[in-house]
């Protein structure tokens, strides 16, 4: 088996003044001159309700590799079925969190926020089965702007997981099943959002929101979230339903795991926008399912040495990779990796030692990063040569140990978090285009 990835959560801090909710059209006017940007933070910041102190900065590395492993066999059963069900996609391995509210009155909700998911759902009350949650369930009757959608809705009929309820006046119902058999499922709705801004900015308002409303959820979701936030590229998705306030434009900047505050930025509107010195580009390829976000990757050069990328699972020519910044290592099918680390290795004056857990491949005996001389990397995307630092390529997995961050899964090529850090990556869905700038992040 190979990489186990972190599922990245977007934690996103903001103000619930009820003030601020009589004043949707000013947050819709501020965003759209200036853009906005919100915190994501990381699961193990110490802002996060999932940190533990007692965990060691390997610790805390080894577990988050250890919990990606779900997330690929989400990839694995939807790519290669190529149906584009959510399916597949295990329900706890989140590593960053999105805090947003949901209602009016803003009812603030936590939950795993999930590139590779579209829809945003959390509990609700009544609940005939749930998980438990350590803070309260949202409840619809509180929201004067929570609607359900009937089934003769185009919302509802456009939902690619839906049924009707006849006992229920009529009420388009939702369902997802996840790979390790937790589920989600309950009334299709449309409420008021809102989001902050991390730069001091009005609150974002988002009325008529699509929404799931969960009634009966069972699973391994954890007593410290209250569901999925959808930030793929699907037509449910939160990016996808604010499109046109953000011109569907949005970009993160990533801090390395070495930093202390696991703080990192999202960006909308204008403010996601990618330009200046050294920024690249290349295509962003539109293809099923669409709740990814497809690249089209030519080569990789170690050093002097260029390997020809004969493609994947996905596709042998355009959109051959998936970008995701919820995947930790970068992961390519067994032969090209193969390849790639025999380069690698080859240029490598260290002692060779045993990888900690099964998804790290080549391991270096090393206290530091920078005590290894690694090779050049870089990642020859179509129209765009992306040149990754040491920090992008090796990573010190546990004392004495440093890794390196690619590796193999099945057919899959999936160009990982680890490899995007101190980059300001932005995604531009109208153009078609993902851009990339080196950029001190922290």
């Amino acid at each position: 088996m190979a990489a186990k990835n972190d599922h990245f959560i977007f934690y996103i801090a903001f103000a619930t003044m009820i003030c601020c909710y009589f004043l949707p059209n000013r947050s819709w006017v501020e965003a759209q001159r200036g853009g906005f940007s919100v915190e994501l933070i990381h699961r193990d910041s110490p802002k996060s309700p999932f940190f533990n102190q007692l965990e060691t900065i390997s610790e805390r590395t080894i577990n988050a590799l250890w919990r990606s492993v779900a997330r690929l066999n989400r990839f694995t059963a939807t790519c290669i079925s190529k149906t584009g069900a959510q399916s597949d996609i295990r329900s706890n391995q989140g590593e960053y969190l999105m805090n947003i509210s949901i209602g009016t009155p803003p009812f603030e909700i936590l939950a795993i926020a999930d590139t590779g998911s579209d829809l945003i759902w959390t509990q609700c009350n009544p609940c005939a089965h749930c998980y438990k949650q350590e803070v309260p369930l949202f409840d619809p009757k509180s929201s004067y702007t929570y609607r359900k959608l009937p089934c003769s809705s185009r919302q509802c009929q456009t939902f690619p997981h839906h049924s009707c309820s006849i006992e229920a006046n009529d009420t388009c119902l939702y369902t997802i099943f996840y790979g390790d058999k937790s589920f989600s499922n309950g009334d299709l709705a449309i409420d008021t959002i809102t989001l902050g801004s991390s730069t001091g900015g009005p609150t974002i308002t988002l009325p008529k929101t699509i929404i799931g409303c969960g009634h009966n959820n069972e699973g391994s979701f954890s007593e410290k979230g209250s569901g999925i936030i959808g930030l793929g590229g699907g037509a449910v998705s939160l990016i996808s339903q604010m499109s046109s306030l953000i011109s569907g434009k949005f970009s993160y900047c990533l801090v390395p795991f070495s930093s202390e505050s696991g703080i990192s930025q999202i960006h909308f509107g204008t403010n996601a926008v990618v330009s200046g010195s050294g920024v690249v580009s290349t295509p962003l390829i539109k293809k099923p399912p669409e709740v990814f976000y497809f690249l089209t990757l030519e080569a990789i050069s170690v050093d002097d040495d260029k390997l020809e990328f004969t493609g994947s699972s996905l596709g042998t020519s355009e959109g051959n990779i998936i970008i995701d910044s919820g995947t930790t290592l970068t992961l390519f099918p067994q032969d090209f990796y193969s390849k790639l680390e025999a380069s690698v290795a080859s240029k490598i004056d260290a002692k060779r030692i045993d990888a900690p857990i099964e998804s790290l491949r080549l391991c270096y005996e090393a206290n530091r990063t920078d005590e290894l001389r690694v090779p050049n990397i870089t990642m020859h995307f179509r129209n765009a040569d992306v040149k990754l630092s040491p920090l992008n390529t090796f990573l010190l997995v546990s004392e004495g140990i440093s890794c390196f961050t690619f590796s193999s899964f099945q057919g899959l090529a999936i160009y990982g978090n680890l490899a995007q850090m101190n980059f300001l990556v932005g995604y531009d869905i109208e153009h078609q285009a993902v851009s990339f700038k080196p950029t001190q992040c922290s």
